[in-house]
């Protein structure tokens, strides 16, 4: 796992661009390598030594004629394979390194050699004999690559920073994510925060033509290869424990210690269980604790205990006993973009804590997008029936939900307004209430007149519609989950894992998105994954020889942080003393009468407005480390 960046087309000289790599060390921490090549291509790596430690395989890494260069971001799992096939046809090798496995395929098949890729990857190739750069994107988007196509240069980076610091690129907002981000936390591919700066979206490639200063975009996959496949019940899940046991024994090949993220739910438990089956090594395991008896909801230790206990692993606990709000904004500068899920910050705690012991970990990452894990996939199966419902059932409902006392927040008392705000609406409404924030009707009081009235913004909904529409030949739970995959899982919740891991030189991996597995989940039907009562069902069917019976019957927890006391117990000093009246005014962007509005709520327990008055500070904070 690394850390790549590269300048196309400029004057920059060597020393400078030495400079704007090492921005990328957290990411590669073992070695730096940079090369200029034909007084116009510069392409700079950050290495973080897993696969061959030797020197052997430093990047930037060239073919025997230096005609072909690559630097690369990432983990290719199937590359013993591939490499044994380009041996068959001749392909000498200097190196044991999949780096150097992916420039013999572009040598033999050019842009088609993303095809053969299985894992999570972000390169660029220098084809001197083409003139041509060609980036590319794994299918998930595990690995982030970001790029700027401005007056003549192309710039390209694993994090924007890197790009910022060219000088190249003019800094100006972009202000459709901007909106984009108070609807759903995050800023939605392919725009960045950044007007001129974008990102190339996941199973995507990129070339440029440096002779006629052409770029295009392909993308290489979709999918839904396996939709049309009539398995049946026995056969898919026969499937589905076949490529998740192959994806885990593959991501466990590494030269450096390894370990696994364990919470004690299904997802990471099934991988603790296929790591402990295939692993030589006693395995090591890592979970969050919240020893403060406010917090017993969050904690996960108990039964992570108890899963480790029952696979003999090494286990290792990081009790979180106080929060540091000047750490958790200032981690604004892992993202280079405003980023609101609060769950980062206890990314960035457990991968520092796991740092110590290992370089690589397992987690669980897309077993909820996969397999129905979230509450708005067994809400939103019925969404039909819920739009079928009048406004005058609607508003008696909400209404009553406002006669119920409360004394703290009640995450069912939200859940049944958000199922009865929703009926009467459109399914993509439905989605927006149950998985976000802040609706354009309040983000319309968010914003001051002034800025509302000097922006053209469309609405946020309007990206949920594009992805719904590309999946509506599927059933509504794999719809949703396309969707998710698309959105909710590469901005989200692979953005933060990827930047907080990466922050301490750490690799992640998350062996439920080998392609496979996606292409499979999409042909399940969403009766086999869930139902009133029950989600994951044909996950835990699959694999129930193998998990701890009283884990199979434990409601889901999830991940995620305390932000609802975070917000009165550390961030409340955020809107008395940094966010004034006239500071707001002045800033010309938010609405200070509606911040106080939504504090009053949520002080007085009548809304939990946790997670957008986050969203307000981090945005604040991101603002004024770039803009201000």
């Amino acid at each position: 796992m690394c850390g790549i960046v590269g300048i196309i087309g400029s004057s920059t000289i060597e020393s400078d661009f030495n400079e704007i790599t090492d921005l990328l060390q957290h990411r590669g921490p073992d070695d730096r390598g940079t090369v200029v090549l034909d007084k116009k291509v510069f392409l700079g790596h950050r290495r973080l030594s897993v696969i061959d430690l030797s020197l052997n395989a430093r990047q930037p890494m060239s073919n025997e004629d230096k005609s072909i260069w690559i630097t690369y971001n990432g983990e290719v799992y199937n590359f013993l394979e591939l490499r044994r096939n380009l041996q068959d046809i001749g392909c000498k090798f200097k190196s044991k390194s999949d780096t150097e496995v992916i420039l013999k395929l572009y040598e033999t098949k050019g842009e088609s050699c993303v095809n053969d890729l299985n894992g999570m990857f972000a390169f660029a190739v220098y084809d001197s004999r083409k003139n041509q750069i060609f980036i590319a994107r794994d299918r998930l988007g595990i690995k982030p690559l970001y790029y700027a196509n401005y007056n003549g240069n192309l710039v390209f980076a694993s994090e924007i920073k890197a790009i910022l610091a060219t000088n190249l690129i003019p800094k100006e907002i972009n202000w459709q994510s901007v909106y984009n981000y108070f609807s759903f936390s995050f800023v939605p591919n392919p725009a960045t925060a950044f007007k001129n700066i974008k990102q190339l979206p996941p199973a995507h490639y990129l070339t440029f033509n440096l002779v006629k200063n052409e770029l295009n975009i392909q993308k290489y996959w979709e999918p839904f290869s396996e939709i049309k496949n009539n398995y049946s019940y026995f056969e898919l899940k026969e499937r589905l424990r076949f490529y998740l046991e192959d994806s885990v024994k593959m991501q466990l090949v590494s030269d450096v210690p390894l370990g696994v993220f364990l919470s004690g739910g299904i997802d990471s438990t099934i991988l603790a269980a296929l790591a402990t089956k295939h692993s030589l090594k006693k395995l090591k395991t890592f979970t969050v604790t919240f020893p403060q008896e406010e917090l017993v909801q969050y904690d996960e230790s108990k039964r992570a205990k108890y899963v480790s206990e029952f696979f003999n692993s090494e286990h290792l606990e990081l009790p979180v006993e106080s929060t540091k709000s000047e750490e958790i904004t200032e981690l604004i500068s892992c993202f280079d973009q405003p980023f609101g899920n609060p769950t980062f910050y206890l990314s960035y705690l457990i991968s520092k804590l796991t740092k110590e012991h290992v370089t690589v970990t397992l987690t669980g990452v897309g077993g909820d997008e996969l397999f129905g894990g979230y509450s708005r996939y067994k809400v939103l199966r019925f969404a039909k029936l819920i739009n079928s419902f009048p406004d005058l059932f609607t508003n008696v409902a909400l209404k009553m939900c406002d006669l119920i006392p409360r004394e703290k927040f009640s995450p069912l008392l939200r859940r049944m307004k958000l199922l009865f705000s929703s009926f009467g609406s459109s399914f993509s409404k439905q989605y927006m209430m149950w998985s976000y924030y802040f609706s354009d009707l309040e983000k319309s009081k968010l914003f001051l007149p002034s800025f509302s009235q000097n922006k053209i913004i469309k609405p946020s909904i309007s990206l949920i519609n594009n992805y719904l529409n590309h999946s509506k030949d599927l059933n509504v739970i794999n719809s949703i989950e396309y969707l998710d995959l698309n959105m909710f899982l590469v901005d989200n919740l692979l953005e933060y894992t990827d930047k907080t891991t990466m922050a301490f030189g750490l690799e992640s991996r998350v062996p439920f998105l080998d392609h496979r597995i996606v292409e499979l989940s999409l042909a399940i039907p969403g009766k086999y994954k869930v139902s009133s009562l029950n989600s994951k069902i044909i996950l835990k069917d699959t694999f129930s020889d193998l998990l701890p019976s009283s884990i199979k019957k434990m409601p889901k927890k999830g991940f995620s942080a305390p932000i609802y006391i975070w917000i009165e117990k550390y961030f409340d000093f955020y809107f008395e003393k940094i966010l004034s009246k006239s500071y707001l005014d002045k800033q010309g962007i938010i609405n200070w009468d509606y911040v106080q509005a939504l504090r009053r709520e949520h002080k007085c327990k009548k809304d939990d407005n946790s997670m957008k008055l986050f969203s307000i500070i981090m945005f604040d904070v991101w603002y004024k480390k770039y803009f201000s």
